[in-house]
Order: structure tokens, then C-alpha cells, then sequence
């Protein structure tokens, strides 16, 4: 009954993932995508309408709003995660550039927080637009940002290696590292610094510099990054500058995080 019960699970978790890869779909289109019974995807439609995470209109099927109210509440049930959403907010203001904090999630990184200050605007052929939008809950391949390079960094080779096989080294540009040689090279090198450069390995045009954001008992809770177009991304600024302000945030950020959990454990 259990093995049932979860495969059942994944058969409508499926379901979701495809409705919203296809940007909508109908049942039909289900049937063929999945491989499933007609009858079958039709009676998960149902339940998952009758508990609104998912939506008709017309013949075609959409992703529900009721995810967004668990999405909002799992990114603010951590009070470190509040306190990482101000940190983004301020050090965006400050440095007039892109902020975002993200956290591993299934070998993968998600979006939890970003923010972009109205001075770091830049032509929409140099921002993460022109690959996806970019919004919360967005996933990234961890090694082609410098969140998820980070992130990494930390990890074990053993750990490192099963995400490999997870998820593959896929390429995004044609600067992202696609053998895993190199990317464990670039990981020594990002754990000897402590900082993460991304030169545009996710997008053409744009540099990213991270940084893990670590709890009190040295867990990683995630990384936060400063993102910007390659004409405002060099040399001192992309090597020391950004790095140091960034170093700065993070160190007061796990600061408050560690009186947060003592005020809440002492």
C-alpha cells in the first residue's frame, strides 16, 4: 500500500511539472507526454482541481495558485530566510546591482529572494530575462552560477559527484563548465578564496560573485550573489570590490542569524 501511495504521489507531481514545462496543457497532450492511461491522468486532474493546484481553462490545464501560498510560507518559516531577504534588499540598494540569495534544493538551486535596485538596469539582452524569467522559484544548475558553484565548493567530492549524475553538467553558454574535471578544479579554487566567480557561464554578457551564507552550527543555508552586465563587471570592481562588500553583507547576515536562533533557543 505504501509503495501505491507513492507512486501515486509522483504520477500528479508529474502531472505538474509537465503542465507547467508546457506552459498549459490539455489532456490529450498529457496522455502522449507521460505515456499514461487517459483515465488515469483525467483522475488526477480532477483531485489536483479539486484542491486548487491546478486550474481549467477551456481544454487546457494550468498550474494552480494555491502552490504560491506554500511557496510564500516555506521561504518566510525560517526566520534566517527573512533575515537573508533584507540582506539582498540592502546590499542590492547599496551596490546598485542584482542580488540574490538561492538554496540547494534537489541538487539544484532555486530563487528564494532577489532584488534589483532601479540604478542597476541594464539592457534586457545582458539580464537572466534573455534565458528565463527570473522570479522566485526559478531552478539554476548549480554549477553554472556562482550561488550553486558555492554552494558546491562546500560540499563533498562524494556529494559534488552524485548532483553530477543527477542533473549532468548541462551548458547554458559557452563558457559554462561542461567537464567535471574542471569544475572540481574551480571548486578547490572557490573554497581556498571563499568567494564564487560565474563569468558569464549562465549567460552571455553577465558576471556573478557568491558567496555561502552558513547557519549557526556551520550547515549551509545558501548563497547570496551580486550580479551584473560585463561593462560594469571588471577588473577591480569584479575581482576585489564586489567581493569584499559582498563578504562584508554575509558576515553580518550569519551574525544575526546566530542571535536570531540564540534569542529563540536561550
Amino acid at each position: 500500500m505504501g509503495d501505491q501511495t507513492a507512486k501515486t504521489t509522483v504520477r500528479s507531481l508529474s502531472i505538474v511539472d509537465t503542465i507547467q514545462r508546457l506552459d498549459g496543457a490539455t489532456l490529450d497532450e498529457l496522455t502522449t507526454e507521460l505515456a499514461m492511461a487517459r483515465s488515469t491522468v483525467h483522475v488526477h486532474l480532477r483531485t489536483l482541481i479539486d484542491h486548487g493546484y491546478l486550474t481549467k481553462e477551456g481544454e487546457m490545464y494550468h498550474v494552480g495558485l494555491r502552490f504560491l501560498n506554500h511557496g510564500e510560507y516555506a521561504r518566510s518559516r525560517k526566520q534566517a530566510y527573512v533575515l537573508a531577504e533584507e540582506t539582498v534588499s540592502n546590499l542590492s540598494e547599496q551596490i546598485d546591482e542584482e542580488v540574490e540569495f538561492v538554496v540547494e534544493n534537489n541538487g539544484r538551486g532555486i530563487l528564494v529572494h532577489e532584488s534589483f535596485h532601479p540604478d542597476s538596469q541594464f539592457d534586457s539582452k545582458d539580464s537572466h530575462t534573455s534565458k528565463s524569467i527570473t522570479a522566485a522559484g526559478i531552478y539554476y544548475y548549480l554549477h553554472s552560477v556562482a550561488t550553486g558553484k558555492a554552494i558546491l565548493a562546500e560540499y563533498s567530492r562524494d556529494r559534488v559527484e552524485e548532483i553530477v549524475d543527477q542533473w549532468g553538467l548541462q551548458e547554458q553558454t559557452e563558457k559554462t563548465i561542461t567537464d567535471q574535471d574542471s569544475l572540481f578544479e574551480s571548486l578547490d579554487a572557490i573554497k581556498e578564496r571563499g568567494v564564487a566567480f560565474a563569468d558569464e557561464e549562465y549567460v552571455n554578457g553577465l558576471r556573478e560573485v557568491g558567496r555561502i551564507v552558513k547557519n549557526p552550527d556551520g550547515s549551509i543555508l545558501g548563497a547570496i550573489a551580486v550580479i551584473g552586465p560585463t561593462y560594469r563587471f571588471q577588473n577591480e570592481r569584479f575581482n576585489n570590490e564586489i567581493p569584499n562588500i559582498l563578504d562584508e553583507y554575509v558576515t553580518s547576515l550569519e551574525d544575526k542569524i546566530e542571535e536570531a536562533y540564540r534569542k529563540e533557543h536561550f
